[in-house]
């Protein structure tokens, strides 16, 4: 593993995380480490479907096949899950005024708006919550 990696997900074959900005893919059978992007900011979150990455945090990052799609209509995501094979959820920072959740079909990588998100309108801040 490469000292100070801080981990955002993992799989059987990979480990997604980062160093400072850099976003690191390792592949655990082959035993290499590549560098997929960078984000200004470390990076919030991440996901590995179906070795496609998704990265979050300043924007959201899409790393497929050594492509790069960077979606920055939306930012300051701070956790993602998986709804299916083929769609996760977003959530933008929860105590900012534009907290809201997101989908995005990982076919045609349109991010779309499902609802707000004033669960934690008000309230003090806090490493744990539910959304």
């Amino acid at each position: 593993m490469i000292k100070d990696l801080k981990i955002l997900d993992e799989s059987p074959e990979y480990t997604l995380g980062y160093i400072y900005e850099e976003i690191i893919l390792v592949n655990k059978g082959e035993k290499t480490a590549v560098c997929i992007g960078d984000m200004y900011g470390n990076p919030y979150c991440g996901l590995i479907v179906n070795k496609v990455c998704l990265i979050g945090g300043d924007y959201l990052l899409i790393w497929d096949n050594h492509q790069i799609t960077k979606l920055d209509m939306v930012s300051d995501i701070v956790q993602m899950r998986i709804k299916n094979d083929d769609m996760i959820e977003f959530l933008i920072d929860p105590w900012s005024k534009e907290a809201s959740v997101w989908q995005l079909n990982l076919k045609d990588r349109i991010p779309y708006k499902i609802s707000d998100f004033e669960n934690l309108k008000n309230m003090p801040y806090t490493e744990e919550y539910i959304w």
